[in-house]
């Protein structure tokens, strides 16, 4: 009947395409050595949630999922796209606004430049 068998892509309702496209014009401006990415990822452990679907051949299945969260372990990383990741910070549960701005100045800031120049500009 023309589907096949796929892993569901969870995608997050929020994404605006013109949001995506203007940040896109604006980070293309800065050399890639000047930027410095910065992200939060957790880990927990969840119920089930379905990871395979079925859709038609050429088209992805997705699904809004629920998701209850148990002992959860929370990083900090930043990357430089000359050099890898070149700071990171653990912590089981949540960052509070305390623990990351204590990763900011601790960690982050001194691996900073002035503008313009390398590591100069944080993308969060």
């Amino acid at each position: 009947a023309g589907l096949s068998t796929k892993r569901v892509q969870k995608m997050a309702a929020e994404r605006d395409p013109m949001k995506r496209a203007d940040f896109v014009r604006r980070i293309a401006q800065y050399p890639a050595t000047y930027l410095l990415a910065l992200d939060e990822v957790s880990k927990d452990d969840r119920t089930y949630a379905r990871l395979w679907g079925r859709s038609e051949v050429g088209s992805r299945v997705e699904a809004s999922q629920p998701f209850v969260r148990k002992r959860r372990f929370s990083m900090l990383a930043t990357m430089a796209l000359d050099e890898g990741i070149v700071a990171a910070q653990v912590v089981e549960g949540s960052f509070t606004r305390d623990l990351f701005l204590k990763y900011l100045r601790d960690d982050l800031l001194p691996l900073t430049t002035p503008f313009p120049g390398p590591r100069s500009v944080l993308v969060m």
